[in-house]
């Protein structure tokens, strides 16, 4: 207490600041952590053909859309999901942020009864590894770095690597076929938006009919007076429509009816996983067991300090 009492005005208040500030986190992320760790083990798990429209917890296995995987930009690795960040030293442990992305194409989690497209924008991703390594070069000349898996034990950490050039690379991946675990907004479609599909189906044969103009008259000109008159246009919307229905009919044999988004609660957080629900539930009390203890700390510097002044 006597080495806080006789610190610089300016100095000592911005340490006050700065553990109150560090308690106020503490406890802010202890409680959204084991918030967390909560709403997984209290959501039954559902099939994707079965799943009720609304807040759902799916699991199966990564696929990629249309069969088309991504490649990761910096170890031109295939994948279903990634997220990168180049940074560069500016000086003792300072790192400046050069580049970053997150992957924000869609994929697919697959299970036994069948797929759903997930949509990553604004979801807490937990990946299946992750790369940190360094270089000389802005972009890696090293394109097969050391890859450590983020399971429950180790997925708080960063590898461990010598600095050996000015320039540090991250790199995070979810691949093809790896488990998948995701809790997010649910939607399938429904009649409604069937219908809103084949309407514009419709609109778009009759605007490119439009568009061919000596086609239309071939097709509907049925008085040839060389122009399409409201009978004649009613027939064009009528075979449009039929066009529009026999297409979409064949496209609802392959088309994935489900997706999973982004809620617009916060008490109901967007989460997608490649780690085993039980080992994702273990990380969240895990991080919510550091963040009590940063409560704590700064909590009692904090006090410590503030007591300082009276004493």
């Amino acid at each position: 207490m006597e080495y806080f009492a006789q610190m610089p005005d300016g100095k000592y208040w911005m340490w006050v600041a700065f553990s109150i500030a560090g308690a106020v986190a503490g406890f802010y992320f202890a409680f959204r952590n084991l918030s967390r760790a909560r709403i997984i083990e209290d959501t039954p798990t559902a099939k994707v053909r079965s799943a009720h429209q609304g807040y759902v917890e799916l699991a199966g296995e990564a696929q990629p859309l249309d069969n088309a995987p991504l490649l990761s930009p910096l170890t031109k690795s295939d994948c279903c999901w990634y997220r990168y960040i180049i940074e560069r030293h500016c000086g003792k442990n300072n790192w400046n942020t050069l580049e970053k992305e997150s992957s924000d194409t869609p994929f697919i989690l697959r299970d036994e009864t069948g797929d759903c497209i997930i949509d990553p924008e604004g979801a807490e991703i937990s990946p299946t590894d992750r790369s940190v390594w360094y270089g000389r070069t802005r972009h890696p000349e090293n394109r097969n770095p050391p890859r450590k898996r983020l399971d429950a034990g180790n997925g708080l950490n960063i590898n461990a690597s010598i600095v050996r050039g000015n320039y540090r690379y991250t790199e995070e991946r979810i691949y093809t076929s790896d488990s998948l675990y995701a809790i997010g907004l649910f939607k399938s479609l429904d009649d409604m938006d069937h219908q809103r599909n084949r309407q514009q189906m419709t609109r778009e044969l009759l605007r490119d009919w439009k568009k061919d103009t000596a086609s239309l008259l071939a097709n509907f000109d049925t008085n040839k007076d060389g122009k399409i008159d409201v009978d004649e246009w009613d027939r064009a919307r009528a075979a449009a429509k039929a066009q529009a229905e026999t297409v979409h009919k064949e496209q609802m044999k392959t088309q994935i009816l489900h997706t999973l988004s982004k809620t617009t609660s916060r008490r109901r957080p967007y989460l997608i996983s490649s780690l085993p629900q039980f080992n994702l539930v273990r990380r969240y009390r895990l991080l919510a067991t550091f963040s009590i203890a940063g409560f704590f700390i700064a909590g009692s510097l904090a006090a410590s300090m503030l007591a300082s002044q009276f004493l």
